[in-house]
């Protein structure tokens, strides 16, 4: 009977006493020896930790601060008004001459409202318009147009205009006589953007200039206009005066000289009343939807506190060195040569 030998070379392979075997992976050219990763276990630090719904908490309870600012203001505000409506209505009844103060009442009513506005802020920024609009990010924005600068005006006329600003900041407007005023709109728009100032174009085709409100008032409602001879006179430049657009409280005068004067200035006041109104109304819906959305904030599942992210930390570095041993074996196992494993059986 023929006999066949089967030869089996040393692979690696060692038996305990307990008949345990280990597998090492021979080495080739193209593999490598796969080492068991050594993980570091970094500790969250107290200091830095934070999450995302503790952030946005946060944000909601500055913009409910804020909304009880502006709501607080308002109603401020509106005492003043109505302070200054009452002396209105006494004047058309008994005429103006005949209530002693009255020019000088209504003068302190208005600077106190203007303190109030200037004083409602948070973090810094006004939270009420000059328009007692409620609004939390953009009240410190002015706008204003220039009389006369306007794109539909001799459209087929080409003019530089220079317009120099009292701050000491000029600005060269280009009228090609061609183009429709867009590109003229966007290339002003470019040259104020140095300047803090943007351009955007209005319902009627005037152009209307945004400023920070602190450099609306260096203004003092001025700006100094030159041009050559067609929108604007030619030489020396022209003070023109600037039109608050849309006008505020900034802009409630006081005509006391007659009747009609006085019925007209009491229908101004009456619109500011009615958007001291609509603003707390404003600001109520406002602190009604940041109630909901920080009252879901905190009924949403609390964040992980500082020792369960340490103890997840630690099991993952656990299963991790459980899994780089399996892998380890198990590509021993795939690396073994098949005749030594018949010979093994055998």
């Amino acid at each position: 009977m023929a006999m066949r030998k089967v030869e089996v070379r040393p692979h690696g392979i060692r038996l305990t006493s307990h008949e345990q075997t280990a597998i090492t992976p021979s080495r080739s050219p193209d593999q490598g020896s796969i080492a068991t990763p050594k993980y570091t276990l970094v500790k969250a630090d107290t200091t830095s930790a934070y999450s995302v719904s503790k952030m946005l908490l946060a944000q909601g309870q500055q913009q409910a601060t804020s909304v009880q600012i502006a709501a607080k203001s308002l109603q401020l505000v509106g005492k003043e008004l109505s302070q200054m409506k009452s002396g209105l209505m006494q004047a058309l009844s008994y005429g103006a001459q005949n209530i002693p103060g009255l020019k000088e009442t209504l003068a302190k009513s208005k600077q106190n409202i203007e303190t109030i506005l200037h004083q409602a802020r948070f973090d810094g920024k006004k939270v009420v318009d000059n328009e007692l609009r409620v609004r939390l990010d953009s009240a410190d924005i002015r706008r204003f147009s220039i009389p006369g600068l306007n794109i539909n005006r001799l459209p087929e006329r080409a003019e530089q205009i220079r317009l120099d600003f009292p701050q000491g900041q000029s600005v060269m407007i280009q009228f090609d006589g061609q183009s429709d005023g867009q590109s003229t709109l966007k290339m002003l728009d470019r040259s104020l953007i140095p300047l803090g100032m943007r351009a955007s174009l209005g319902e009627d085709g005037s152009i209307l200039f945004e400023t920070q409100e602190s450099s609306y008032r260096q203004m003092q409602q001025k700006v100094m206009v030159t041009g050559q001879g067609y929108r604007f006179p030619a030489g020396q430049p022209n003070t023109l005066t600037l039109t608050p657009d849309p006008e505020g409280i900034a802009e409630l005068g006081f005509d006391l000289s007659s009747r009609e004067g006085i019925k007209n200035t009491i229908s101004k006041i009456n619109q500011h009343l009615q958007q001291v109104h609509t603003g707390l109304d404003q600001a109520r819906q406002f602190h009604g939807e940041l109630s909901s959305q920080i009252n879901n904030l905190h009924q949403t599942k609390p964040a992980l506190s500082i020792e369960e992210v340490n103890t997840r930390l630690e099991q993952f570095q656990s299963s991790s060195g459980k899994f780089g041993k399996t892998f380890e074996a198990l590509n021993a196992q795939a690396n073994v040569k098949r005749h030594s494993v018949v010979g093994l059986l055998r």
